[in-house]
C-alpha cells in the first residue's frame, strides 16, 4: 500500500501523529451541516416563510461560510495529503469546491418562496456532501499511517477492530 511504503522511505511516525484530525472533524461537522442546510432550506421557506430574509438565508452570511469551508478544506486537505500521499482527497475536495462556488455564484441574492431555487439547492447539497467526503477521506488515510493507535470505536481492548491493530 502507498502508505506503508511511505512509512518505509524514513517517515518519523511522531511526523504523523503530529497531524491532528480536529480541523478535519471540524470541518466534517460544518460541510455536514451546511449540506443538510442547503437541502432543507427550501422546504423550511416553503412551511415558514418568515425564515425567509433572515441569516439563515443571507446571501452574505452563506458566501462568508463557503469562503471559510472551502479555506479549511484546502489547508487540511493539504496537509493531510502531504503526509499520507492519497492526492483523491485533494480532487474529491476541487470538485466539492467547484460545484459548490458555482452553485453559489449562480443563487439568488435573497431566499424567499417566489424565488425558491432547486438548483442552487441541490448544487450547494451536492458541493457541501463532497467536501464533506474529503474530510473523511482525509481522516481515514491519515490513521492508516499511525496503525499501532487504538482503533477510534471504543477504549476496549477486546474490540474486534484492535484485534487486527494489536496483531
Amino acid at each position: 500500500m502507498e502508505a506503508q511504503s511511505y512509512l518505509e522511505e524514513g517517515v518519523v511516525a511522531e511526523d504523523i501523529r503530529a497531524y491532528q484530525p480536529f480541523y478535519d472533524r471540524v470541518g466534517l461537522i460544518a460541510s455536514s451541516l451546511c449540506a443538510v442546510h442547503c437541502i432543507l432550506m427550501p422546504w423550511v421557506i416553503m412551511v415558514m416563510p418568515i425564515i425567509a430574509g433572515t441569516i439563515l438565508t443571507n446571501a452574505t452570511a452563506e458566501n462568508i461560510f463557503v469562503g471559510v469551508s472551502l479555506s479549511l478544506a484546502a489547508i487540511c486537505g493539504l496537509s493531510g495529503c502531504r503526509k499520507h500521499r492519497q492526492w483523491l482527497v485533494m480532487g474529491v475536495m476541487g470538485l466539492g469546491g467547484m460545484v459548490l462556488l458555482g452553485a453559489r455564484l449562480t443563487a439568488p441574492h435573497v431566499c424567499h418562496i417566489e424565488d425558491i431555487s432547486w438548483s442552487h439547492a441541490l448544487g450547494s447539497t451536492l458541493g457541501g456532501g463532497l467536501l464533506a467526503a474529503s474530510h473523511f477521506l482525509n481522516i481515514k488515510y491519515s490513521r492508516l499511517l499511525v496503525p499501532e493507535e487504538k482503533a477510534p470505536c471504543c477504549h476496549s481492548d477486546s474490540c474486534a477492530a484492535h484485534e487486527e491493530v494489536q496483531n
